[in-house]
């Protein structure tokens, strides 16, 4: 990686950032960050993975509270299921986080080849 941004913060810790709030700092540095390709990936690939786990996550507890209503057993089931998807997210963001800290890129598979769209790299 060079270290050279349009932002003016350290290519690592700027890849890095991108991971930092899910999605919303990938977007922040998607728009922000013009010149770095692999900030520019890392913010696309936060905004792909974290956008999609957050509206699943945010479906999950909807459904979940719905359930608790209509089909009160379902409501457990999916709470579990919410909770093994929060958990495998945040263990999915902390391993980001350090694997980019270490200056790896790693691109999922599906949300890596698409961040490379969306980035432009």
């Amino acid at each position: 990686m060079t270290s050279s941004t349009s932002t003016g913060v350290d290519a690592r810790l700027a890849s890095m950032l991108c991971y930092a709030g899910w999605w919303v700092t990938g977007l922040i540095f998607l728009f922000a960050e013009r010149k770095h390709p692999d900030v520019r990936f890392h913010a696309a690939q936060s905004l792909v993975v974290f956008g999609v786990l957050s509206v699943v996550l945010f479906l999950c507890g909807g459904a979940s509270a719905i359930a608790f209503f209509v089909v009160p057993p379902t409501f457990q089931i999916i709470q579990a299921f919410g909770n093994v998807l929060w958990f495998g997210a945040v263990l999915l963001w902390l391993l980001l986080l350090l694997r980019t800290w270490r200056g790896e890129t790693w691109r999922l598979p599906l949300a890596g080849d698409l961040a490379v769209k969306i980035a432009g790299v």
